[in-house]
């Protein structure tokens, strides 16, 4: 007995002493999104240095959100704080996590899902070689610190534990990161990120005509991959469970003519579970839209996606007029006129 006591207290003190040498390197190696329009460490890790029970709305769900949610927008035309704790193609079960992740320090009255994840096809999102390819999955977990929540999303991350393990720990993904550190590798601390954006990705505009699918008369439904179906299920449970209200979106994405049917059967979902949902892609025309203001044939520029979060913000105020505001507040209005600047300088440039 005492020797396998003895050899439980060195197998545990060796793993001990492998994680406080294995920490600190895995924090220098991890791959960083600190500039441009996709600065995810900044957007996702800056959340969690946010001021606690600021937000009255937050929005959820994939590219398809953080493309057209601009906080700043929507503060700036009702007074409501906001944030999009959104990633690229964000699936549903990470959406489940993020929710119980912001509900740690936020109390929102509201929850919007963009639903665009929900038409998802895949069971798992691990790409590449044992992650000589960044996945879709490092792109939601990198950011989020290690708990409880992380390690349950692995597990419906990834079929085994191998992949598992390189989820949770990323040094296994990145550990051949060695040509590529800069000093910013070493000198960066993310208790100092912070996304004045409050989470919202400015594209650039391109100039160029995105068509849209003739999608108008298609009723049919489609039915969902049974995993998607269940964590959509899931967050509508969780969000009566703590007393949020929640509302299912599409944002305006020139919706593909597969899509609608399996759309129509998220619309259904939700009318079962008495859930508000809306397609704003049947508001084209009234909120201004042109072929022009998109990115690329699915995501809304910077100059779309003003446009669109003027007219959401007008949808929110006329169905939610109880909501908290906070309008006077001095550094929201300092990071709106960065956010200005940022337009036009795009908007003079287009």
């Amino acid at each position: 007995m005492k020797d396998k006591l003895k050899f439980f207290y060195k197998t545990l003190a060796f793993l001990v002493l492998l994680g406080l040498i294995l920490y600190p390197v895995q924090k220098v190696m991890a791959r960083k999104s600190l500039s441009g329009a996709w600065d995810m460490t900044n957007k996702v890790g800056g959340f969690y240095n946010e001021e606690p029970d600021q937000f009255e709305v937050m929005f959820f769900g994939p590219s398809h959100a953080y493309a057209a949610f601009s906080p700043l927008v929507i503060w700036e035309e009702t007074g409501v704080k906001s944030y999009v704790f959104a990633t690229q193609q964000q699936p549903l079960w990470a959406t489940y996590t993020y929710i119980k992740e912001a509900l740690k320090q936020q109390s929102p009255s509201l929850i919007v899902l963009e639903c665009r994840m929900a038409f998802g096809d895949q069971e798992y999102y691990i790409e590449g070689n044992k992650g000589k390819d960044i996945g879709v999955t490092y792109s939601y977990m990198d950011e989020l610190p290690l708990s409880w929540n992380k390690v349950e999303l692995a597990m419906q991350s990834a079929p085994d534990w191998e992949n598992r393990f390189g989820t949770l720990f990323n040094f296994m993904m990145y550990h051949s990161r060695w040509d590529e550190l800069s000093r910013t590798d070493f000198t960066f601390r993310r208790s100092q990120a912070r996304d004045p954006y409050k989470g919202f990705v400015m594209l650039e505009p391109q100039g160029a005509s995105q068509p849209r699918p003739a999608i108008e008369g298609i009723e049919e439904t489609a039915p969902l991959l049974e995993k998607n179906q269940h964590w959509l299920e899931e967050i509508i449970k969780l969000c009566r469970a703590e007393g949020i209200e929640l509302w299912i979106v599409k944002s305006p994405s020139n919706l593909e003519l597969e899509e609608k049917p399996l759309l129509n059967t998220v619309r259904a979902i939700a009318a079962q579970n008495g859930v508000p949902f809306h397609d704003f892609n049947e508001d084209y025309y009234a909120i201004g839209l042109t072929e022009d203001m998109f990115y690329d044939a699915h995501h809304l520029d910077a100059l779309g996606a003003t446009r669109f979060s003027r007219y959401f913000a007008d949808e929110l105020s006329a169905a939610r007029p109880g909501l908290k505001t906070d309008s006077g507040d001095p550094v929201w209005t300092a990071d709106l006129e960065r956010y200005q600047a940022a337009l036009e300088a795009l908007n003079g440039a287009a």
